[in-house]
């Protein structure tokens, strides 16, 4: 894995978005994509900032109540991440999509170039990664659909994670800068209730610092 820099123009490619929302939620008690920051729910703000950077928008999991994106169920159920992504994958293929990128439901505050710069990086490789920090942010990734029989058979191999599976295909890593919590990390999820507490109250210091 190596790091990457942006390139200048590259050939216009249609890419497929995909937020993974099919976790468990365990550690935050109830479905966090549909927990509420801000007055709305976790998904909508990470909708709202995949949508302008690709051409079309599917939720990797059950369908949520009031969202009218499409949603592709994993085929192979209780498997882990690695298992959405391969059929996410399948379903882009058949659609002719070369290209997916793959965003957390619980991120709200991932970068608005984000995918034009993991698209800068991927080259001939399988994938592109962001990683912030010093750390891989797995979940934020550039994968192409031809990369899928490989993944399928990592998959069979026993292997679950996207990390994993990051670690033994053709990768770039792309360090987008992160560091700390809301105010200057892109990538801070929200795994518990206090994540939640976290980002909420740094949305309204923005706020009151907007009105000020």
């Amino acid at each position: 894995m190596v790091a990457a820099a942006v390139i200048g123009h590259l050939p216009a490619e249609p890419i497929l978005g995909a937020v993974f929302a099919g976790g468990e939620s365990c550690r935050f008690g109830r479905d966090k994509a549909l927990a509420t920051l801000a007055g709305r729910p976790l998904l909508a703000h990470v909708v709202d900032r995949m949508r302008p950077q690709v051409e079309a928008l599917v939720i990797s999991g059950p369908a949520r109540k009031g969202f009218s994106i499409p949603a592709v169920a994993d085929e192979r159920p209780g498997q882990g991440p690695l298992a959405g992504l391969c059929t996410i994958l399948r379903w882009a293929d058949a659609r002719k999509f070369g290209l997916v990128a793959t965003f957390a439901c619980d991120t709200p505050f991932i970068p608005l170039d984000c995918v034009a710069t993991l698209r800068g990086a991927i080259h001939a490789a399988d994938c592109a990664v962001a990683s912030g920090g010093g750390r891989l942010q797995p979940t934020l990734a550039l994968w192409r659909t031809a990369a899928r029989p490989r993944l399928e058979l990592v998959l069979a191999s026993g292997v679950r994670s996207l990390r994993g599976a990051i670690g033994v295909m053709d990768s770039v890593r792309v360090d987008l800068g992160a560091n700390g919590g809301p105010a200057d990390n892109p990538f801070f999820n929200i795994n518990r209730p206090e994540d939640m507490v976290v980002a909420q109250a740094w949305l309204e210091s923005v706020r009151q610092g907007s009105l000020s």
